[in-house]
């Protein structure tokens, strides 16, 4: 009896742990990975945490912890029965002691109302070695995958403005890589931007770059070079990306109309001429007077408007242009300005103007012009100036009331010519009139002609007066002549007498030269002479006396005939 009371309480005792322990049971699947799954020694890792909810339940207040802090956005998070989510921590700092050991983190939950927790762990294995201090644990193989992205703030900018690119390099691989230097030749120029740059597993590189957008379009087409674990070099290349300049332009024809009473008219012709698509364009004139607004322009499209202004008063107009272009910015530009005078009525004014030639072309190259202007209006004009197209201005009133004025003027023509006269003139509002008047050098005008002189019959004074004067004139040609020959004669004398003066200077030097050879042989031949006669002449004591030589001034020896014979002096 008391056994099987005994058996009773303990299959009771089971159920009772059993229902308690299935109350107790997780309704979620939580797991880990980490980014990278391997290091070799300390470095960054993201962790990433794929939780599904398999209650009834929606899980509420989730919160992933480590050592008691929040690294992960979990907030406001819901989770719904069936559902997974994945949540991703920023980068971690993993110390070489932890590399290969399980990483516990804490992620808490409500369901209901009632919290639950459970604790995951995640393994970063040890690259390039073994896994953790397991000896037995097999070896990661070393290897490296760079891949390379570039993203910019905008693909089109305006002069001047301010683009930033921001380039990633990811290592995919085991182990680090070295070397990495980033390169954008239109971007940054020739040389890499930045170099010898190392991006660990797993821990993304950023770099940004900020580019001043200048007047045309540019590429950007990085290159990214690393090396090898083998030391080799690799590259990666990022696809190309245009950025190009935004060229807002309206260009604006502005044709003034012919004025009236009811005002001036003016058309305007827009044309997009720039490479954005131009809207809520407004034209106003300088005195905020809309002419059209709320229109838009594509890219080549012209649109025309038309708009009066009053010509009850003087007034400068000026257009100006607004709008938005394809990037959002203001777009914004004016004309420049057209006058707007006050209207006068064309009855009021009248001008007769005419030119007539008084004296034709003169040797001088002038001629004398009459000028006749006549006021046959009722206004005083202004500033009246009369031109000629190329001798210039030839007169000038400042005030010109009805009437006539008469204008006579001398000018230099130069040669037989066409003469353009232009009369200008302004009326009291400013609005200018111009006249003209042709007229040909020589040709126009009043010119008295005389009848041809009769031939006076020759007397015999004045044929013996030709005559004369004839051989006067062939006289003074043999005279000049004659002078000329004089002076070439003169001049060939003395060129001669030059020529004698050498040759005789010559035939001196040379005469000079053969008397002295002379004198030279005559004396080398009494020297000898001499020296024979000392050698053979027998003295009083029959020894033999020597005669001294001849010089230029020794005495003359007696010979034996009682005669002397004279020995030259020898002349140096």
């Amino acid at each position: 009896m008391m056994l099987r009371m005994k058996k009773r309480l303990a299959l009771l005792a089971a159920l009772l742990m059993a229902v308690l322990l299935s109350g107790s049971a997780l309704a979620a699947e939580i797991t880990g990975s980490s980014t990278p799954e391997s290091l070799s020694a300390s470095g960054n890792v993201t962790f990433t945490f794929n939780i599904k909810n398999t209650g009834e339940a929606d899980m509420t207040d989730i919160r992933i912890l480590y050592n008691g802090s929040d690294f992960f956005s979990t907030a406001d998070v819901t989770i719904a029965p069936g559902e997974t989510k994945s949540f991703t921590s920023s980068p971690l700092s993993v110390p070489d002691a932890l590399i290969g050991q399980p990483i516990a983190f804490d992620v808490t939950w409500n369901e209901n109302g009632e919290s639950k927790n459970a604790a995951p762990t995640v393994t970063v294995l040890k690259s390039g070695g073994t896994l953790g201090n397991d000896p037995l644990a097999p070896q990661l193989p070393q290897s490296i995958s760079v891949t390379a992205s570039r993203t910019v703030s905008a693909s089109q900018a305006s002069t001047g403005e301010v683009i930033t690119l921001t380039y990633t390099v990811t290592n995919s691989g085991t182990v680090a890589v070295t070397g990495v230097s980033i390169t954008d030749k239109e971007i940054g120029g020739r040389e890499p931007m930045v170099k010898d740059i190392t991006v660990e597993p797993g821990i993304p590189y950023v770099y940004t770059h900020e580019y001043k957008m200048g007047s045309s379009t540019v590429t950007s087409a990085p290159v990214i070079a690393y090396k090898m674990p083998d030391g080799t070099d690799g590259k990666v290349t990022v696809s190309e990306k245009v950025l190009g300049m935004v060229k807002s332009r309206l260009d604006v024809t502005v044709t003034p109309g012919t004025a009236t009473a009811e005002g001036q008219s003016f058309s305007l012709t827009l044309t997009n001429n720039g490479n954005q698509r131009i809207s809520k364009i407004s034209v106003k004139d300088e005195l905020g007077v809309v002419v059209a607004e709320g229109f838009q322009l594509a890219i080549g499209e012209s649109k025309t408007l038309t708009h009066t202004v009053p010509t009850t008063e003087a007034r400068n107009v000026v257009f100006y242009i607004e709008g938005v272009d394809g990037v959002k910015q203001q777009y914004s530009d004016k004309t420049e300005s057209y006058p707007v005078r006050a209207y006068i009525d064309p009855a009021l004014i009248g001008i007769d103007f005419s030119a007539e030639v008084v004296e034709t072309l003169n040797s001088a190259g002038s001629i004398t012009v009459n000028f006749t202007v006549t006021n046959t209006g009722s206004l005083t004009m202004q500033n009246m100036v009369l031109t000629e197209q190329e001798y210039g201005e030839v007169h000038r009133l400042e005030s010109f009331a009805p009437g006539t004025e008469n204008i006579n003027a001398k000018v230099h023509v130069g040669t037989p010519r066409d003469l353009v006269f232009t009369l200008s003139l302004l009326d009291p509002s400013g609005n200018e009139y111009t006249y003209t008047a042709n007229i040909t050098a020589d040709y126009v005008g009043t010119v008295t002609e005389q009848a041809p002189e009769a031939p006076v019959p020759e007397e015999e004074g004045d044929l013996i007066a030709e005559v004369g004067s004839s051989v006067s004139s062939a006289l003074r040609t043999v005279l000049i002549v004659l002078g000329i020959l004089t002076v070439i004669a003169l001049a060939a004398l003395l060129i001669l007498s030059s020529l004698e003066k050498k040759e005789r200077a010559r035939l001196a030097r040379r005469r000079a030269i053969r008397e002295r050879k002379l004198r030279e042989q005559a004396l080398e031949e009494a020297n000898a002479l001499a020296r024979g006669a000392n050698r053979t002449a027998p003295s009083a004591s029959g020894s033999t006396q020597r005669i001294p030589p001849v010089s230029g001034n020794a005495p003359r020896a007696p010979h034996d005939g009682g005669s002397t014979t004279r020995v030259p002096p020898t002349r140096k």
